[in-house]
Order: structure tokens, then C-alpha cells, then sequence
């Protein structure tokens, strides 16, 4: 397929997703490698709104504002494409706890960038959270460890070989991040006071509801959870454009 011309973007997207039908799924989550994306940065900038260019140009270092330039542009076209609008015009905005919304929910979504990697989720069916985060950030967590467990979760890791606590930790940070992403809440909630063990179902006031926690399959270099509701089974895949 022929990927040039003014539009390379919205080519090379189309190209990259897994079918027509995978976009009108309940629930459907993207996996992205920035580094697949960042011949398309120009168009990728071309797609952001006021907002979320004053969000990008705050970042200090060019790395940081390239990632966020390609997430915020393949969120506007992946709801862009659910959605059957153009993504420019996309009502997607966000609230006093910093999670996107669309309009008056019209979907739910979340979005999540760590690294080189990007995370996006989209929910007709009820309030969603996703989160991912490099391998290298699971050193630094031991010492956060009463932070981010409840008593019996850090006794479990306790338990665990020196090792693989790191590795626990983060898998426990990526899943109770995805069920405050998508409470709504953001960090106001200590992670401490809640429990998020993986394949479980999870209550939170804020929900409204309940909400299903699973790890996400990712490459080695970092973890993925996804929180979404109760019963709904995520389709999920990478998106990757065809090569240039």
C-alpha cells in the first residue's frame, strides 16, 4: 500500500489496524511502540488540539514530547475511527483528575504511555483504566512498597525471592493505577488502602460498579494492566504501520 501523500498518518493507521470489525467491539485496547511511529511526527502533531500541544511543549526533554505527540495522536484517530467522526473533531477533553474524557460519555477511554510504549482503551459499556510501565522502574519500587501494598499483599511479596519482588510490585502498581484510572480518581486514592489481585473482580465506590483486573500481554520490556467492566472481554492488539 501506498503510504504517502498529506494524510500519511490516517493511511498508515488505517493499514495498521486488525480488521473493520475489531474497532465495533465492546471494549478494545491498542498497544503501540512509539519508535514504529515517529516517521509520522509531523502529522502525528497536525492531530493535537490546543490542549494537548500546550500539554506536549511542557515536557523538557524531545523524547518526552515525541512520545506524547504520538499517543495523543493515535487516541484522536483510534476514537476517531469507534466513533465514526473525524478525530479533530472528537469531543475528547479532561477532567479536574487529569482522565480523558469524550463528550458526555460517548465512550470510555484511557490512555497510558511509559517509555516506548503507549496503551489505549475504549469502553462502550462502562468506565475503563489502563496502565503500562518499563521493567527498569521495578529496582525502585521495593523501597515504596508500603506505599503501594495492603498489609496481607506486602506479607505475599514478602514471601517472595529477593528477585522477583521487584517484578511483583510493579505488577501490583500497574493494576490498582488501572482501577484508579478508571474510578476516575487518579492517585487521590492510596494505593495501599485496596486490594488488586490479578483475575479478580474489584469494587470501588467510585466506580458506580465493579470492574475486572487482568494483566495485558506485553513485549519484555515492561507490564500492562487493564481494568474494565465486569464481563467484558477486551480485544486487543498492537498497532503497528506497514513499513516505509
Amino acid at each position: 500500500m501506498n503510504l504517502t501523500g498529506d494524510h500519511d498518518i490516517h493511511r498508515a493507521f488505517a493499514w495498521a489496524l486488525p480488521s473493520q470489525e475489531w474497532c465495533s467491539q465492546p471494549l478494545v485496547v491498542a498497544l503501540a511502540d512509539v519508535r514504529d511511529w515517529k516517521s509520522y511526527l509531523p502529522d502525528a502533531s497536525a492531530l493535537l488540539d490546543a490542549a494537548e500541544s500546550l500539554r506536549m511543549r511542557r515536557k523538557r526533554r524531545q523524547d518526552d514530547r515525541e512520545v506524547l505527540t504520538v499517543a495523543y495522536a493515535l487516541h484522536r484517530l483510534l476514537l476517531g475511527r469507534i466513533l465514526g467522526m473525524d478525530p479533530m473533531a472528537v469531543p475528547l477533553w479532561r477532567d479536574a483528575a487529569g482522565c480523558p474524557r469524550v463528550g458526555d460519555n460517548l465512550v470510555h477511554t484511557s490512555l497510558s504511555h511509559a517509555g516506548d510504549w503507549i496503551a489505549l482503551a475504549v469502553s462502550r459499556t462502562g468506565p475503563v483504566g489502563v496502565d503500562i510501565e518499563p521493567l527498569v522502574r521495578m529496582d525502585l519500587l521495593p523501597e515504596m512498597a508500603d506505599a503501594i501494598c495492603t498489609r496481607s499483599e506486602h506479607a505475599a511479596i514478602e514471601a517472595l525471592a529477593i528477585d522477583r519482588r521487584g517484578r511483583a510490585l510493579l505488577a501490583l502498581w500497574v493494576r490498582k493505577e488501572a482501577l484508579l484510572k478508571a474510578a476516575g480518581t487518579g492517585l487521590s486514592v492510596e494505593m495501599s488502602s485496596f486490594s488488586a489481585p490479578e483475575g479478580s473482580v474489584r469494587a470501588m465506590s467510585e466506580l458506580g460498579g465493579c470492574a475486572w483486573l487482568e494483566m495485558l500481554e506485553t513485549d519484555s520490556t515492561c507490564l500492562a494492566a487493564l481494568a474494565s467492566p465486569a464481563g467484558a472481554t477486551a480485544a486487543v492488539a498492537r498497532l503497528s504501520p506497514a513499513p516505509r
